[in-house]
């Protein structure tokens, strides 16, 4: 997990950290403007940014993201709209990008602390959440998981600066997750947002 100030800021380090010019991304037409405008403005820089339509539900099929994934470098998805609240079939949509070689970002603003999230059974690459939501967490608070699949070397930071180890370099350090903390996190904020996960798990989430 990175810390990063709310779920806007964490969706901006995986697709700017990852996506380059000619890289191809598949979305949908669900997508927030933590995610959406961030892909529009890679793809006024060349990347090939392609838009899933939704159902009249608000729920993207599948087999429409497996029919324009080949070549992709990302998937960036909502797990749960902030319109509707449709929710999108995650899971499936993983194996889709795990069959094709592709990551999978999901926006997890509206949906993390209100439902079980498994990024391992879902097939999750990146994750980016709120903790001011259902986290009940104050608001400047928010994170990126990052999964084993995501090669960080490949991960560009968006800020480069202090983390507290490997000083002697003037180059951001590899390891996690410094290598996308610089400077002083939101200690405090992070220390609300850890009672707010410490009193959801103990009143259970279905709760």
């Amino acid at each position: 997990i990175a810390f990063c100030t709310n779920a806007t800021d964490a969706p901006n380090l995986a697709i700017y950290g990852l996506v380059r010019p000619g890289d191809k991304v598949a979305t949908s037409s669900m997508e927030h403007n933590s995610v959406r405008r961030p892909l529009r403005r890679m793809r006024d820089l060349g990347a090939d940014v392609v838009i899933v339509e939704a159902d009249s539900t608000g729920v993207v099929d599948p087999d429409r993201v497996r029919a324009v994934v080949d070549g992709a470098r990302l998937i960036a998805i909502t797990h749960a709209s902030n319109v509707n609240g449709a929710l999108q079939p995650i899971a499936e949509i993983g194996r889709i990008a795990r069959d094709h070689d592709a990551l999978l970002l999901v926006d997890a603003a509206q949906s993390i602390g209100a439902m079980p999230i498994d990024v391992q059974a879902m097939n999750v690459d990146l994750l980016a959440f709120p903790g001011h939501k259902s986290l009940m967490g104050p608001s400047g608070t928010g994170g990126l998981y990052i999964g084993p699949r995501v090669d960080v070397a490949e991960l560009v930071p968006l800020h480069a600066g202090g983390t507290g180890v490997r000083s002697e370099d003037d180059v951001q350090p590899l390891e996690l997750p410094s290598r996308y903390e610089s400077g002083t996190v939101n200690t405090l904020g992070i220390a609300g947002l850890a009672a707010g996960i410490k009193h959801i798990s103990a009143l259970g989430i279905n709760e």
